[in-house]
């Protein structure tokens, strides 16, 4: 079964916190010495991934930190002052304290958003997908007139665990399922988002559905404890692209009544450079409207679609009238798609 909404709400502004250093996955590869413990040369994985390189945070920056320096960003694009943003949504899998409190309270410190209400969404890769779908509602409700969604995501700290957990073992098959805790970026991120401007701009339709029966394909931190992602990616991103593909066929034609050809821009999730494909295989996208990052920014979680969109705003590669596809996924497996048309103002 579907959740199905109508969009209330558009896309402000956007910023993002882009961190300068560089580390290569072949790199990463030579930290566990592959060669001779798994008998896999340096540059498996950026085969199997299309993964070059990927950023990382300076030692003492916070998720918080981050998604700070996005956000401002986003706020003095949209020419607005903190204290004019009514709610704050943080949705990074990474957070500044594991239980609490909730990182949106220290972002909200941070930026001086005195007047915003504040809390944390999580759902793994998934999570920016639902805190726009959330920042939508209450928007639509009148609750929020000026909502900013916010992530700041450190992948290095699930690649340090993979790498100490690659390293107390030689069993090539532990390198298998513990390979896509390297592959994962640094990044923040930010969306303003405020009430449309008109019914034929702005969100037209969001999509989503959880399917809890495929959880154990992608954990990461073990029961009730620190740990490692343990990933089966044959198994999740098989499922995942029949789940993507049925919904597509629903939202896309069925509810929005959208073709293929009217798309100017089709973001995705982003674990690897073969998803791309996949997508274009299985719906019929174009290759040259797909955004991609995953190359020299490695798996981004929750920041991979904003970072995108972002992008798009800033390289001026979006006018008003077009049509932009959203389609996110999270271990879960969370999946959800939204239709979005671009405004000028």
């Amino acid at each position: 079964m579907y959740m199905y909404t109508q969009g209330h709400s558009r896309v402000v502004s956007s910023g993002t916190y882009i961190p300068n250093e560089r580390i290569t996955t072949q790199q990463l590869m030579e930290q566990i010495d592959s060669v001779n413990r798994f008998g896999v040369a340096h540059d498996w994985l950026e085969k199997v991934t299309g993964i070059i390189e990927k950023r990382l945070t300076p030692d003492g920056v916070m998720p918080s930190d981050m998604a700070v320096c996005a956000a401002k960003e986003a706020i003095e694009y949209a020419a607005l002052q903190p204290k004019q943003i009514d709610a704050i949504i943080y949705c990074g899998a990474t957070r500044d304290y594991s239980v609490e409190p909730a990182t949106a309270h220290m972002v909200q410190a941070k930026l001086g958003a005195v007047n915003a209400v504040a809390f944390d969404v999580t759902n793994a890769c998934h999570g920016f997908m639902n805190g726009i779908h959330l920042m939508d509602a209450l928007i639509a409700t009148g609750q929020v007139r000026r909502g900013l969604v916010v992530t700041g995501e450190q992948g290095k700290l699930f690649t340090h665990k993979a790498i100490a957990a690659l390293n107390a073992t030689d069993e090539r098959n532990d390198l298998i399922r513990l390979a896509a805790g390297m592959t994962l970026g640094d990044a923040g991120a930010a969306l303003v988002m405020g009430p449309k401007l008109g019914p034929d701009t702005g969100f037209m339709g969001f999509m989503l559905q959880s399917q809890g029966q495929y959880a154990n394909f992608c954990t990461a931190g073990g029961l009730l404890q620190d740990g490692p992602v343990i990933t089966d990616m044959p198994a999740i991103v098989g499922q995942s692209a029949k789940l993507v593909t049925a919904m597509f066929g629903e939202l896309m034609h069925k509810r929005l009544k959208w073709r293929v050809g009217d798309l100017s821009k089709y973001m995705i999730h982003q674990v690897g450079a073969k998803i791309f494909k996949l997508h274009s295989q299985l719906m019929g996208i174009p290759l040259e409207i797909m955004p991609k990052t995953v190359a020299t920014m490695g798996n981004l979680i929750t920041a991979n679609i904003p970072v995108t969109l972002h992008n798009c705003i800033v390289n001026q590669e979006l006018i008003g009238g077009n049509k932009i596809y959203l389609s996110g996924v999270g271990s879960g497996i969370s999946i959800s798609q939204a239709g979005l048309i671009w405004d000028a103002a």
